[in-house]
């Protein structure tokens, strides 16, 4: 029988997505055996649907784990389609739910100022009403846009590093120049600040991407700033050709440089010396902070710097300022949509970005109350995967590390902490405090937000360094080298997808108990490996350690480069961070997960109709299933040159060729693709 053809895999499929939907409402009609048998039968359909079964695993595995994704998900009008976009909308309905329901008596002071500030989001004609004009007063402030103003902008009087220092004052948004306040390198009980590159750009080199910026550019600058299409056309040009030369000063995250690599320590005026008049970072710090800061900084990227310099030399004033000013709308638009579903939609987003932490804390604190002993049950999980990667390297694969550098591993590993992102310890009252929000002014809601955080983010540069998780999380699990701890988002443990109480645990050490290994193992990557127990940059690796890892890492980095995705080969790029992390973290989550079966192997580990599939396979599964993904074929080449990681397909096929256990696991033969003769070892 054909069971995707059947009745009840049409049942199956369909129940699952009604128990996601409905679950987000009502838990209690969820916890009866035969509730719970639905949801282990919808997770069978599921999986089963995604797999293409006649593709032999130990051919593709890829291909038999995940061949239907691209058919059922596929990714048309996204770059890519994957788990995280639907766990993202799964945690959108479930906000949905959640502030959709009206204020109520028992709320909070915050959860009414976030649902005042949903409720204002809501109401479009209000918006669209004064939309453009809000967005030029902004602009206004700050000396206004030369594209919209034409000959009455004065540029004598536009200072571009002054303009940057004010807006970053007073709403906390950094444009063109950087500047973080995180961590010493050398000394994490002290806050730095790091001056220069910014992270989130695009490489310079990729001419294809910065083609379809000027062109989303332009149709933007006519619709929401009513520019002529001819004056759209040249601006959006000019500020995207403007864009891709900052960016070709930036650090390449393929070459996988370390931040002694990236940063040093210096004095501000010193770094005005090198680089003024040009860049006057005494200048730009000062008109931040609103004081002289006489404290050494680090200098992030110094070619970053010099090429900044000549690019601000060679461009015109008026190119820089319109930059500058469209970076700066991009916090405050809201483009109205057609229908109110639609900007329900986008309000959810729109809330989510402004108040990352308390939805989260929400979140969270419903998830308990639906599953009380979920965190435990993660907490415990954690112990084993420590212990595992404890026995790793305490075992035969790690012998070429001398006594006293295992013991230095050993020590990393023991002070590593682990959290899921629930804030549960944030005064959100005291420091939410000071909004005011309206259920109207949606436009004077996120002026009030935006100067919190700037004030707020001027004040932590005198504050001890504390971790902010929303920071570096979102739907991405992390781990924080300077605080030696792995972060697990929320949405990850959000029920009927990665993980359930029904589910077997190979579905959870498979999906949860990889992304936290992944990230354990991240502690010991090709860079972050430098930084100590407690979280300092302090290399503590013998010489013969070091030159072992550096070939153990190039045997990855040839490995990775002769697959092809799109029709191209891969960079053999020196960044081998995430490949080193896959290929460790499926070796502490197997072996965590293999003694688990072996203390509970009378407990059933299988999923309705997938009898033949055993528990050591299940879990093979779920991992290989974790990274189902179609990616837009348009995009297909530029994720290749400017993302660290490498296409999911690739991740999947490569980490478990190198592992002997997966082609024990599935009988694969010596010399098949998932069973090559040389294979790539870190520990």
């Amino acid at each position: 029988m054909n069971f995707k053809s059947s009745p009840l895999w049409r049942l199956a499929s369909i129940l699952c997505i009604w128990l996601r939907l409905v679950g987000a409402t009502n838990e209690d009609q969820f916890n009866t055996p035969f509730a719970h048998q639905i949801m282990r039968l919808a997770k069978s359909a599921e999986m089963r649907n995604y797999m293409r079964p006649q593709v032999q695993p130990c051919d593709d595995f890829y291909g038999y784990a995940c061949g239907n994704w691209a058919h059922i998900n596929p990714a048309n009008a996204e770059v890519k389609t994957n788990i995280f976009n639907i766990l993202s909308k799964a945690y959108n309905r479930k906000l949905s739910t959640l502030l959709g329901n009206g204020k109520d008596s028992n709320d909070t002071e915050t959860e009414r100022k976030v649902k005042y500030f949903y409720e204002s989001c809501l109401q479009r004609d209000s918006i669209g009403r004064h939309y453009r004009e809000n967005l030029m007063s902004i602009m206004e402030e700050f000396g206004g846009m030369p594209a919209l103003k034409g000959a009455a902008w004065h540029e004598p009087s536009f200072n571009w590093l002054e303009v940057i220092a004010q807006i970053l004052r007073k709403y906390g948004k950094r444009i063109i120049l950087n500047a973080d306040i995180n961590a010493d390198l050398n000394n994490n009980e002290v806050n730095r600040l790091y001056i220069g590159q910014i992270d989130d750009m695009v490489p310079g080199s990729s001419k294809e991407f910065y083609a379809r910026l000027a062109m989303a550019w332009q149709m933007d600058l006519q619709k929401v700033l009513g520019l002529s299409s001819p004056v759209a056309l040249i601006t959006a040009r000019e500020m995207a050709e403007f864009a891709q030369k900052l960016a070709m000063g930036m650090a390449d995250p393929l070459e996988g440089l370390g931040m002694e690599d990236k940063a040093r320590l210096r004095l501000l005026d010193t770094m005005t010396d090198n680089y003024g008049p040009v860049l006057n970072f005494t200048l730009y710090v000062n008109t931040w902070l609103g004081y002289d800061y006489k404290l050494p900084v680090y200098e992030y990227v110094e070619n970053y710097l010099r090429n900044l310099r000549l690019v601000i030399l060679e461009t015109p004033t008026t190119t820089v300022a319109n930059y500058i000013m469209w970076q700066l709308l991009q916090d405050f638009r809201l483009d109205v949509e057609a229908n109110n579903e639609k900007q329900e939609k986008k309000c959810i987003e729109t809330t989510r970005k402004y108040f990352p932490k308390f939805l989260d804390n929400l979140i969270y604190q419903d998830l308990l109350k639906s599953n009380p002993n979920i965190i435990e049950e993660v907490k415990d999980i954690w112990q084993h995967l420590k212990s595992s990667f404890q026995d790793i390297f305490n075992g035969t694969n790690t012998q070429w590390m001398q006594e006293s550098t295992r013991d230095k591993a050993l020590e990393k590993l023991s002070a590593m902490t682990f959290e899921i992102n629930a804030y549960s310890d944030v005064d959100f009252t005291k420091e939410l405090g000071p909004l005011v929000i309206s259920t109207h002014q949606y436009f004077e809601n996120v002026i009030s937000i935006l100067k919190l955080k700037g004030q707020n983010y001027r004040l932590k540069i005198e504050e001890p360094p504390r971790l902010e998780e929303y920071e570096l999380l979102s739907f991405t699990p992390a781990y924080a080298a300077e605080y030696n701890r792995v972060l697990l988002p929320v949405a990850f443990l959000q029920p009927r997808f990665l993980w359930d109480d029904v589910y077997p645990k190979a579905l959870k050490y498979g999906t949860v108990g990889f992304t936290i290994a992944h990230e354990m193992a991240h502690g010991f990557d090709d860079t972050i490996r430098k930084y100590d127990a407690k979280g300092n940059l302090n290399n503590w690796w013998d010489r013969n350690a070091s030159l072992t890892f550096e070939v153990r890492k190039e045997c990855l980095r040839q490995q990775y480069g002769s697959h092809k995705f799109g029709g191209r080969f891969l960079p053999k790029a020196q960044a081998q961070g995430e490949n080193i992390a896959d290929n460790v973290g499926i070796r502490i989550a197997y072996l965590a997960y293999d003694r688990y079966l072996e203390q509970h192997h009378q407990t059933p580990e299988h999923l309705p109709h997938m009898d033949t599939i055993t528990a050591r396979q299940l879990f093979f599964i779920s991992t290989a299933q974790l990274w189902c993904t179609d990616v837009n074929r348009r995009w297909r080449h530029l994720v290749t040159i400017t993302d660290v990681h490498p296409p999911e397909e690739v991740r999947v096929r490569a980490m478990l060729a190198n592992f002997d256990e997966f082609a024990e696991t599935f009988s694969c033969k010596p010399s098949t693709q998932m069973n090559p003769q040389r294979k790539c070892i870190i520990y």
